[in-house]
């Protein structure tokens, strides 16, 4: 038997690929978002093999680093890019641990989450830097727009994904 797999293999990364655009399309349709505004929001996903130390995280299946563009030489900021960072050793362990866990709809559940936290960031509906108080209502109410967006989306067994995040989706009222 070999070593359990660490990184997201080819396979893994189509997977992805296509978490991305179902991602991408429900949070368009959510935000009336155009392919051509996607610009704005400038963001970029990495998986472990391509992480820096310090864009990985212990037991997170992903998180959001805000890095800092420079100053252009007249002066102009480009602003900030955000960087989600798929964090392929605890997704891999969860799938090995639960067997009614499956890739593509976790995910696309992660995925979505953490663009719609990148959204939100970008129209200021919650800044990046928050209290812990603030961080929590903020996850639930991103919980609760992820199952919102994902719900209609007919991708096989993401009702086990919805029923794994949902204490996170219930865990505070946003109101």
């Amino acid at each position: 038997m070999g070593r359990p797999q660490k990184y997201f293999n080819s396979d893994d990364m189509a997977v992805v690929d296509q978490a991305v655009a179902v991602a991408e399309d429900v949070i368009s349709d959510h935000y009336h978002l155009t392919f051509s505004s996607w610009g704005k929001y400038r963001y970029d996903i990495k998986t472990l093999r391509n992480l820096s130390d310090s864009e990985i995280a212990a037991e997170a299946f992903a998180q959001i680093v805000r890095l800092g563009r420079p100053d252009w030489p007249g002066g102009m900021r480009v602003g900030d890019l955000y960087r989600i960072c798929l964090q392929d050793q605890n997704i891999l362990r969860a799938l090995r641990r639960d067997a009614s866990l499956q890739l593509l709809p976790l995910l696309t559940y992660v995925v979505t989450h953490e663009l719609i936290h990148v959204v939100r960031f970008y129209k200021f509906h919650q800044f990046f830097l928050a209290n812990d108080e603030e961080r929590e209502v903020e996850e639930s109410r991103v919980h609760q727009l992820t199952y919102k967006l994902l719900r209609p989306v007919g991708i096989k067994n993401m009702p086990v994904i919805f029923e794994f995040y949902e204490n996170h989706r219930l865990a505070v009222d946003p109101n």
